[in-house]
């Protein structure tokens, strides 16, 4: 019963996606869109001549991002907020068919302005914006002032949403930007361009770019990319990475003397105050299982811990200085 209904839910959770993208998106296969234009063109043009079907951590993921900007959408109206619209669409007229559709578009018809706001729902929000998100913005805005050379498309703003503990972020402060913006049209002639060449079996591979979001690619497993003995394109990150872990231990350890110092004083002392902070010592008190006198009683019915317990795995990245 569990396993079916499991595989029902993902089967619906499947067809939703493809009626979504079907009446929003149209045929994918055939143009650019904002996202296509930010992300690796491997992987681009792989996902448009062979579409994966989506797992359900991923169609999850699709759900919350319908949710998000529902939400967001909500709260404007319940704001009292009437001047913007959803889902704008908007195309580029050269020769390369690039579209891109817009979360929200803000617009004073008294002044004659429109402003972008796309909405992000990752699973944790970064300190700064992704270099894709800003790249899907600048190019939503300039396909929007081409859109609509009677308006003067002021600015965007990504917002992130996150249905965990981190709640909302706005990243603003973007204009559109002429030279950013002729450079991502450059870029999608020559995408749409491979795409055409592999297609017909001109190209044998597409260029292929490394950069934070790669793990979630359904290509990654056979990316010749990562065939490579060392893959440089991440030495930034692993290093950032590294030096981080280093402070954060280095931090524990202080945090942790600070502790006991403290405690050693307050347990002296009793309470009191400094830095506009009160200073006192704490006892709590937790139910721990007896192994001891549970295993004594199951060795009276022939049993032991063992026969009630069971492994499980989980996954962590390990790193490690290379021979």
């Amino acid at each position: 019963m569990s396993d079916q209904l499991m595989i029902t839910l993902q089967t619906a959770l499947q067809q939703l996606a493809a009626q979504h993208t079907t009446e929003t998106l149209g045929n994918r296969s055939s143009y650019l869109g904002a996202s296509d234009i930010a992300s690796c063109p491997r992987k681009t043009i792989l996902n448009k001549l062979n579409t994966p079907e989506s797992d359900l951590v991923t169609l999850l993921r699709f759900r919350r991002g319908h949710m998000a900007e529902e939400i967001v959408a909500a709260a404007f109206a319940s704001a009292g907020f009437t001047n913007f619209q959803r889902q704008v669409e908007v195309r580029h007229t050269g020769a390369v068919p690039v579209m891109a559709h817009l979360d929200f578009v803000f617009i004073s018809e008294a002044r004659k302005t429109m402003a972008v706001l796309e909405v992000k729902s990752p699973e944790n929000i970064p300190e700064h914006p992704y270099g894709a998100w800003e790249t899907q913005l600048y190019l939503q805005m300039g396909l929007l002032a081409d859109s609509y050379p009677d308006y003067t498309v002021e600015k965007g703003a990504i917002l992130a949403v996150n249905f965990g503990n981190q709640g909302m972020q706005l990243f603003g402060g973007y204009s559109p930007q002429t030279m950013i913006y002729q450079g991502l049209m450059d870029r999608a002639t020559t995408i749409w361009n491979q795409y055409q060449q592999y297609s017909d079996g001109g190209l044998s591979t597409p260029t292929m770019e490394i950069g934070p979001l790669c793990g979630y690619c359904p290509f990654l497993a056979d990316c010749p990319k990562f065939e490579a003995e060392e893959v440089q394109e991440l030495t930034e990150s692993v290093e950032i990475l590294t030096e981080l872990q280093h402070q954060q231990r280095d931090l524990e350890t202080e945090i942790s003397m600070r502790k006991s110092d403290l405690l050693a004083i307050v347990a002296q002392r009793g309470p009191l105050k400094a830095h506009g902070q009160l200073l006192r010592k704490a006892v709590r008190s937790r139910k721990v299982l007896d192994t001891n006198r549970l295993g004594q009683f199951l060795e009276g019915y022939g049993q032991s811990l063992a026969d009630f317990q069971k492994s499980s795995s989980y996954s962590f990245l390990e790193i490690k200085k290379a021979a």
